[in-house]
């Protein structure tokens, strides 16, 4: 993970274009229905350029955006509301988001989950499932296709979400395919939402 941080701190400043390039619209309109609504806490991990912790705040929610990279991170704090709350960690540990005293309606891994290996995931799963309100979600967007650009990345699928979430009162409620916004013939989306079922359940 920490070569893939190098990576984008070293970019951040031609990433964070690419990134802004697009609208959230056009890069998260496969989720529409779970998009979350004004007044909601949401959790924006790994959130790049800030560009979809800005939509969620213009929409009126309470927004904690997450971005290891530091050149991106300030990137992002210097073209979005002061009203962010921005946290520099990665995951799978988020101690320091562990440490405030909120819960989230939503939680978004948007082009994050392939960086991780299996270990790392089962543990960050199991550290986001301790984040979320009751009936949360969770919202993973899946990359299938390879860099050529030294970052690295592990195999990703639905089913080993599942599992994981499974254990930990995560229930799978929407699974879509989606093309890449930039056009990328080679790349390929999926967007998993998981909700938060164990506090409803007694768990």
């Amino acid at each position: 993970m920490s070569a893939n941080i190098s990576y984008y701190d070293k970019n951040a400043v031609e990433l964070a274009k690419q990134y802004d390039s697009l609208s959230f619209e056009s890069v998260h309109r496969s989720w529409k229905q779970y998009w979350p609504e004004k007044g909601a806490n949401v959790l924006d991990v790994g959130a790049g350029s800030g560009r979809d912790a800005q939509w969620f705040s213009d929409q009126g929610c309470f927004v904690v955006a997450v971005e290891p990279a530091s050149n991106l991170r300030q990137l992002a704090i210097s073209n979005s509301s002061a009203q962010i709350v921005w946290v520099g960690e990665s995951l799978p540990d988020l101690v320091r988001v562990s440490e405030l005293p909120y819960q989230y309606d939503l939680i978004l891994l948007s082009a994050v989950w392939m960086h991780l290996t299996t270990r790392q995931r089962t543990e960050a799963m199991r550290a986001l499932s301790l984040l979320l309100s009751d009936r949360g979600k969770l919202v993973i967007t899946l990359r299938q296709g390879s860099f050529d650009d030294g970052r690295e990345t592990y195999g990703v699928s639905v089913a080993e979400i599942e599992n994981m979430g499974r254990k930990l009162g995560l229930s799978v409620c929407h699974v879509v395919d989606g093309e890449d916004a930039l056009n990328r013939p080679e790349v390929k989306w999926q967007s998993v939402i998981l909700e938060n079922i164990k506090t409803s359940e007694g768990k």
